[in-house]
């Protein structure tokens, strides 16, 4: 038996937009190929990311069902303090993530757009998607100028929105870091957070590049929630992966 299924470890790449996303690369990409280019890359479960944007997420389900890849609902959504993926449970309703957006201050004249922003500070942000019940992850924290470290807000706010109680993790796209989040050792931050990276795939051939092994059971936020909780033993970026 392999490790990754002694570990029950499931390869995911939870940060995956579409052509509802108005910044994609191709806008005649279909939701078939960004199944099959997932598929091919191994993947067992992945989200779709859109900005601001959940509109995709109806077709993917449609395509990915019968086949073996789960599909989280989510938003990239822009904030004030930096870019946060929201992910819900994996049969949340079209219309309720819709709800969501109006209710975080998109319209829908707004939806797709990253340009746009919620309403209310990001502190704010996390605590509406956790009422929601749903997952928040602070997207490519150290890319400028969309990660909430490279914003230009205050310090005080940066490290208020990494100690909030509704953040569940940090996306990180420096993966030597990991560590040091995960210790609480990174100055100014002393939060110890769980760790994940994602491919912010605006394009097929992006689709899996950073991807994620996070031990699950069974796929289901539920069980994402519980491996962010117990991420030393739990989350494993590829490197990390001994067979």
């Amino acid at each position: 038996m392999s490790r990754l299924k002694e570990l029950a470890l499931k390869k995911v790449d939870l940060h995956i937009h579409t052509p509802k996303s108005v910044c994609y690369s191709d806008m005649s990409v279909t939701p078939e190929q960004i199944t099959d280019t997932a598929l091919a890359a191994g993947l067992e479960a992945i989200a779709i990311t859109d900005h601001n944007s959940a509109e995709a997420i109806e077709d993917m389900r449609r395509v990915a069902a019968g086949k073996e890849l789960s599909i989280f609902p989510g938003i990239e959504l822009s904030t004030v303090g930096g870019h946060i993926l929201a992910l819900f449970p994996l049969d949340t309703p079209i219309e309720e993530l819709r709800n969501f957006l109006i209710y975080a201050g998109l319209g829908r004249h707004q939806w797709g757009d990253a340009i746009n922003v919620t309403n209310g500070n990001t502190e704010e942000v996390l605590r509406k998607i956790e009422e929601w019940g749903g997952l928040a992850i602070a997207a490519h924290v150290e890319r400028w100028p969309s990660g909430f470290l490279e914003t230009n807000q205050p310090r005080r706010i940066k490290m208020a929105i990494h100690a909030s109680e509704y953040l569940g993790a940090l996306e990180i796209t420096i993966p030597q870091n990991k560590a040091q989040w995960n210790a609480g050792a990174v100055r100014g931050y002393p939060k110890k957070r769980a760790c994940t990276q994602g491919s912010d795939a605006h394009a097929l051939g992006e689709i899996g590049r950073r991807s994620v092994y996070i031990q699950m059971e069974s796929i289901s936020l539920d069980m994402l929630r519980e491996a962010i909780q117990s991420y030393e033993t739990t989350i494993y970026f590829p490197e990390e992966i001994t067979y």
